[in-house]
């Protein structure tokens, strides 16, 4: 092995040698720049110190003076009389000698086609002034580099010639146990880990493949047990009931089970974007959302004519992941129910409106008080369940997620005519409703009444005598918020939740007093998720409420 260092030492010393000829060559060629600079900052002070009309006459041949004048036109030049009247304003040279601090510069010449080394000097004419500006080639400053490259040549490659040689003596012993521990590795990366035998001349050659023997043997077991791992990851994953698909932060799959392939109908996805799992634009947009903002959240669409709530979750090292969970029974049953919601309603409303006014004829024909007394509470009654069934039917409408026939609706014009509607009941509480603003939202109008009616009527039947109730209306930042603000009875935080739940009640006989059906704000709820508003609510008990829903534009 010492034998074998000296070896690499004399490579060592054969690739010094040719940096040292480099370096030679290189300080050789500065040192000569250096000369020809300060040559041509003499040569061009003589020229500006003896200027006249006549300075670009029997210039020496390898000498190129130039004279430029205050507007940076050439005037006169000793070896290119076709630049004479162009204009030079680009010149680093000349504009360092008009700022005063006066420089070479090598560049390439348009004009001669070849590289020159230029310096320019500013010199007074009396009423103006000019510039002298001289350049030399720069192949006779590589003259002398010329000269000793060839030779360096030579004897680099003499020495190049010497070390390919020595080294590849010198690895002839080296590369048989390296081969060795090459296969040996190799064969740990395929699986197959097969001991390597130390039969090398050299002890410290014996004791690396020792080690990596024992190495070897490590990683084998590792490596089993992380296939089996995974294969039991793999089996777990795909044979789950959810689609789960794993996405990294370049926006590539990184995994994707076999139920999230069936959904997509794709066979190999690892690797690509996301984007190649399906043409659905809610689906696409809703995780392109995800990634960007990072928020976890969840999404409801349909693939292929079945439903799938989509859950989206941040994992460790950046990577997302989202799954997909089968909700098609789910979605039909809840259809079938709102189905039968909606017919049980309709039916039921038609005989209620016959015994309505059958009760109504007979409250008209008794003169007995007490008939008329009950006929008055049935009555009552008869218009509760009226006002149920049709805001049943109401829900039932919003629930079925059909596209609404937007238009523009002016939302103080709406909260005016609910407030005139409910003039009866406020003027008996002695309420004061006020609606101020503008603001003009798409929607269908229909929805809009809905809203506002919902939000205003309970404002005015959960207040107490005396109060009031303001509806406004704002408009700002492409937003619309539409706010109703009583100073009534007021809603304790435990219930805050839960009030947008049908037929969830705060206080049930308070409700049955003030004649509300339990569905008003369920209503409010649908209408503003299909519009995509936001609703907020802020709320104390005995210290009113503040119902805002904001429209996003």
């Amino acid at each position: 092995m010492k034998n074998k260092i000296v070896i690499f030492n004399i490579i060592i010393i054969a690739l010094s040698l040719i940096a040292v000829f480099a370096s030679g060559i290189s300080i050789n060629k500065n040192s000569h720049y250096e000369e020809a600079e300060k040559e041509i900052i003499r040569l061009t002070e003589i020229y500006a110190a003896n200027y006249d009309d006549k300075i670009t006459e029997n210039v020496p041949k390898g000498i190129r003076v130039t004279v430029i004048d205050d507007t940076f036109k050439v005037i006169a030049d000793s070896e290119d009389d076709s630049v004479v009247g162009s204009f030079h304003t680009n010149r680093e040279e000349i504009e360092k000698a008009l700022s005063g601090t006066p420089e070479v510069i090598k560049r390439y010449s348009s004009s001669l086609k070849k590289d020159l080394v230029y310096y320019a000097l500013k010199v007074n004419t009396g009423s103006s002034y000019v510039f002298v500006r001289v350049a030399i080639p720069v192949e006779s400053v590589n003259e002398y580099t010329t000269k000793t490259v060839p030779i360096m040549i030579l004897v680099l490659a003499a020495a190049l010639v010497i070390s390919f040689a020595a080294s590849i003596f010198a690895t002839n012993e080296l590369i048989k146990p390296i081969k060795s521990i090459k296969y040996g590795l190799m064969s740990v990366n395929e699986g197959n880990f097969e001991k390597i035998n130390a039969d090398s001349y050299d002890k410290e050659v014996n004791d690396v493949i020792s080690e990596i023997n024992g190495i070897g043997e490590k990683l084998q077991s590792s490596i089993k047990k992380e296939s089996d791992d995974r294969n039991k990851l793999d089996y777990i994953l795909n044979n789950v009931s959810d689609g789960i698909i794993v996405i990294s932060e370049d926006k590539t799959i990184n995994l994707i089970n076999n139920v999230a392939k069936e959904i997509f109908g794709i066979s190999v996805a690892e690797g690509k974007n996301y984007s190649v799992l399906t043409e659905n634009a809610a689906f696409n947009d809703s995780v392109s959302e995800f990634l960007k903002d990072g928020k976890n959240g969840c999404f409801q669409t349909e693939i292929d004519g079945k439903y799938y709530m989509v859950s989206l979750k941040n994992l460790e090292k950046g990577f997302k992941i989202v799954v997909l969970s089968d909700v098609t029974a789910m979605k039909n049953g809840e259809v079938m129910r709102s189905e039968f919601f909606a017919n049980a309603s309709h039916e039921l409303k038609t005989p209620l409106t016959a015994i309505k006014g059958f009760n109504e004829i007979i409250s008209l024909k008794t003169k007995e008080e007490e008939t008329k007394e009950l006929s008055f509470k049935i009555d009552g009654q008869i218009t509760r369940l009226i006002n149920l069934i049709n805001d049943m039917l109401k829900l039932s409408e919003l629930e079925a997620e059909k596209e609404p026939v937007k238009e523009k609706v002016d939302l103080v014009k709406v909260a005016a005519e609910v407030k005139e509607n409910l003039s009866a009941l406020s003027d008996k509480k002695d309420i004061t409703v006020t609606v101020e603003g503008e603001g003009t939202v798409e929607m269908e109008k229909e929805h809009a009444e809905e809203l506002v009616k919902n939000l205003m009527e309970n404002a005015v039947r959960y207040n107490n005598n005396g109060g009031y109730v303001k509806a406004t209306v704002k408009s700002y930042g492409g937003k619309v918020i539409f706010t109703v603000e009583d100073n009534g009875i007021g809603i304790e935080e435990k219930d805050l939740n839960r009030i947008f739940e049908r037929f969830y009640r705060v206080n049930k006989s308070r409700s049955r007093e003030t004649g509300g059906t339990g569905l008003g704000l369920s209503i409010v709820k649908h209408v503003c998720s299909l519009y995509s508003a936001d609703l907020e609510i802020k709320s104390g008990l005995g210290a009113g409420t503040t119902i805002k829903v904001i429209f996003n534009g």
